[in-house]
């Protein structure tokens, strides 16, 4: 017992200098980023995540990278080290972090790291790309919090962001599939944006009085599923599970905002 007591002395007495050490670098590295200096800045993070592999402070080095590529414009490099975060098997999302902010409570390291590559490809015109790494945020990199509001805020997010790729490709009707559920559902404020975007989208190609024939007719079929409806419109399966404890009958769905909304602008056009 006197032997491993004192190994872990040791390690932890090197554990605590390493640790004041990389710390002082971090600090230094934030230093360059708020004085504008932001390639020094990459280049100690590189040093971090190089010497530090096993600090608990790695995953946020390593993220730092190619989001201070990302604000630089350096699309390229931006990619490739997002990519090397999806890729690190010793990142876990659903570590308990708060570097982000009070309000965020897990790493989601690899989740922001799909959205940002989203975001690059949307911003350079590359829509399928886009729409490919936003559902990877999506299903394969899903986003924790313990709110179940910043959960809904940012699936509804994630649902915008993928309609506004399908809608860049021309596939208007899985735009606005992909954002029913959230308009059918008591959900935070952003919920009547994502009716206004369905509205708009429902203009933009002069479908308003058939949308609402489509929508009453996919109402007046629901399927009662585990925990939700499954709705079929344009011929799309979609699953609309409730925010809160409603009862996601017909008559609820009929009294809501978006389909007094959608009936009123068919009705218009």
């Amino acid at each position: 017992m006197k032997n491993l007591l004192t190994i872990l002395l040791i390690l932890i007495s090197f554990s605590v200098f390493g640790q004041k050490k990389m710390m002082k670098k971090a600090e230094l590295a934030f230093a360059h980023y708020e004085k504008g200096e932001k390639y020094e800045a990459l280049l100690i993070f590189k040093e971090l995540v190089k010497d530090y592999p096993k600090s608990e402070q790695y995953g946020r080095n390593l993220y730092n990278i190619p989001t201070i590529y990302q604000e630089i414009d350096s699309t390229k490099m931006a990619i490739e080290w997002f990519m090397k975060v999806l890729n690190d098997k010793n990142l876990d999302d659903s570590e308990k972090d708060h570097s982000r902010g009070i309000f965020e409570t897990n790493t989601n390291f690899k989740h922001y790291a799909a959205m940002n590559i989203g975001v690059i490809h949307y911003n350079n015109n590359n829509y399928s790309d886009a729409l490919n790494f936003y559902k990877l945020a999506d299903i394969k990199y899903p986003y924790y919090n313990t709110s179940g509001t910043d959960l809904k805020l940012n699936k509804i997010k994630l649902a915008a962001n993928i309609s506004d790729c399908y809608d860049k490709l021309n596939q208007t009707d899985s735009a606005i599939v992909v954002l029913l559920p959230h308009a059918l559902t008591e959900s935070p404020k952003a919920s009547n944006y994502v009716s206004q975007k369905i509205i708009g989208l429902v203009k933009k190609y002069e479908q308003e009085n058939s949308f609402f024939k489509e929508l009453d007719k996919s109402i007046n079929n629901l399927e009662i599923i585990d925990k939700g409806i499954r709705l079929n419109f344009y011929g799309i399966d979609v699953k609309v599970y409730p925010y809160f404890n409603e009862k996601l009958t017909k008559k609820h769905l009929k009294n809501t905002l978006f389909y007094k909304e959608i009936n009123k602008a068919g009705n218009d056009g």
